[in-house]
């Protein structure tokens, strides 16, 4: 039993780990998009744009939901929180690795980011909402469930795989390159 845990365990835990990845890079490009392309263009600096806003506002609902399914415990699909559940059936797994209190004190965690995540979101969805200052404590959520998850993840896939996951974000290309081009080219006069 404890073999067939450990197995699917390893296979749950690469696979959140491959949405985590995904998670830190859209997070990374989003931040790369706020301080290397507005902040530094006087046009778009300190102006409201409808168009920021709404990606603004999309990129803080999109990351939430997928950061509140994986702390879901009773997400049947792709879950952290039900994984380290699972985990404490299975004690010894941890003897040597954490104590009782340290694990207690992870799923805690989890939980707790998974409040804060949830208690901000609500404020946000008016129009009036969207701005980055508006919408600060929500990223400041994110920022820090996110981070939670990716400890946690280390952590526990090193307990029951004895091994490590890597969570370094990386392109094949640069990702803010469609920036380096106007977007709307102009009507030929014919």
């Amino acid at each position: 039993m404890e073999k067939q845990f450990r197995e699917r365990a390893k296979s749950e835990l690469r696979e959140i780990r491959n949405q985590v990845l995904s998670l830190a890079r859209d997070r990374d490009i989003y931040w790369k998009l706020e301080r290397e392309v507005i902040e530094r263009n006087p046009q778009l600096h300190g102006v409201r744009n409808a168009f920021l806003d709404m990606v603004r506002a999309a990129y803080a609902d999109a990351l939430a939901a997928r950061v509140l399914r994986l702390l879901d415990a009773d997400n049947t699909d792709l879950s952290l929180r039900r994984v380290l559940t699972e985990l404490e059936e299975y004690p010894h797994l941890l003897h040597d690795k954490v104590s009782e209190r340290e694990f207690a004190d992870d799923r805690s965690e989890l939980d707790r980011a998974a409040t804060n995540l949830q208690q901000v979101l609500n404020p946000h969805f008016a129009h009036h909402e969207r701005t980055l200052s508006a919408l600060a404590s929500t990223h400041r959520e994110l920022d820090q469930a996110i981070d939670a998850i990716i400890y946690t993840l280390k952590t526990y896939y090193w307990i029951v795989a004895d091994a490590h996951l890597d969570f370094e974000v990386s392109y094949p290309e640069d990702p803010l390159a469609i920036f380096r081009f106007p977007w709307i080219k102009p009507e030929l006069v014919s």
